[in-house]
């Protein structure tokens, strides 16, 4: 079995279809990062095509180390979102070419029904009752658990803590006590006033406070993370697990929050699940949408026992779901607020090649 070609395909959904065509026809399929297509073709056919091209597809961990370290003279080091981006397909592919779902071939799922969190944002620009109407449409959906996020363009540290402070009281006052509701703060804070605020949602009921500070201010997270009662969680924009090292060695969140793609892939993304449950770390994904690369983070995410905690949904990040639903089945949506994953080959995608040609972007 050997490697043939590796596509992407455009989308109107603001992806790419990135597919690895094999000799055999089985094939593996994840999404590519729309924002940076170009970039990300660039190391398509630069790197990725001249190392991966006549080589099996199985040995993952074995393409893994050479995209992302470097083998004999194919020194590329690449991002961890385009190690990850290919990393996804391959896993869709060895599964396919095994016929088992990626969670059996990653050690097994401690559960197949898996409740999401609603994740809605760009706070910075609303006011509370807009903020509350986007969890209401989430309510309505069957969802029982929420995050808002802040998402901040640029450098706006401390902009309006007590607008802020508005829209989680808004929002925690309308969903009763017992659901879910987390805050992203988005890097948004200093140390001083991520503890003021963090303190005050705590008198309200928060479940978990995200990226307060800047992401690379590690010893800042830690004096939040220390000041705070509520759970600190991090680790959205970081990639590879050495990073994850440090991260836990001097920032010491209380959950870690790997991206599928920015983390590297399932393959790293498994290794960051092992190294959080041999400290006790409570984890949770960072997946912003739905298609394929919710689907892999999923997969991985099952097979951690201790996972408990809700897996994030959002609808803004993937286009309209109803093309999001026909291009790769109806199994990719939620339903009631929960994800069940089906026991098909791979990452259980049924693509949909009348959609893929309507939806390509010309």
């Amino acid at each position: 079995m050997k490697i043939t070609d590796i596509t992407n395909t455009p989308l109107t959904t603001g992806k790419g279809l990135l597919r690895i065509l094999t000799d055999t026809g089985v094939e593996g399929w994840a999404e590519a990062p729309g924002r940076n297509g170009k970039v990300f073709n660039a190391y398509l056919e630069t790197a990725i095509k001249p190392a991966l091209l006549g080589e099996d597809p199985r040995p993952i961990h074995r393409h893994w180390d050479t995209l992302a370290l470097g083998r004999e003279e194919r020194m590329y080091k690449l991002p961890g979102w385009v190690v990850g981006t290919i990393d996804v397909a391959l896993w869709d592919l060895l599964g396919k070419e095994t016929g088992l779902p990626v969670y059996t071939l990653m050690g097994g799922a401690a559960r197949k029904s898996v409740p999401l969190y609603w994740s809605t944002g760009s706070g910075w620009r609303m006011q509370p009752q807009e903020m509350l109407q986007l969890v209401k449409e989430g309510w309505s959906m069957g969802f029982r658990a929420f995050k808002i996020r802040m998402d901040w363009r640029g450098w706006r540290q401390d902009a309006d803590p007590d607008k802020d402070f508005q829209l989680f009281e808004t929002v925690r006052e309308f969903l009763p006590n017992d659901v879910y509701l987390g805050f992203d703060a988005n890097n948004g804070y200093s140390v001083s006033t991520a503890i003021q605020q963090g303190r005050r949602f705590e008198a309200l009921g928060i479940d978990h406070f995200e990226e307060p500070i800047p992401h690379n201010d590690l010893t800042g997270l830690r004096q939040v993370a220390d000041a705070l009662d509520v759970a600190v969680s991090a680790g959205e924009q970081d990639a590879f697990r050495w990073w994850f090292q440090q991260l836990i060695d001097l920032g010491n969140p209380d959950i870690l929050q790997p991206d599928i793609l920015n983390a590297g892939g399932p393959t790293e993304v498994k290794r960051i699940y092992d190294m959080a449950t041999t400290l006790d770390k409570p984890v949770m994904p960072h997946s912003p949408q739905a298609g394929i690369n919710s689907m892999a983070s999923l997969h991985a995410y099952v097979t951690v026992q201790n996972a408990t905690r809700p897996h994030e949904f959002s609808t803004e990040f993937s286009g309209p779901l109803d093309d999001v639903a026909e291009l790769y089945g109806d199994s990719v949506l939620p339903k009631d607020g929960c994800m069940e994953l089906s026991d098909r080959p791979g990452l259980g995608i049924e693509l949909n090649e009348a959609a893929v040609a309507r939806l390509t972007y010309k």
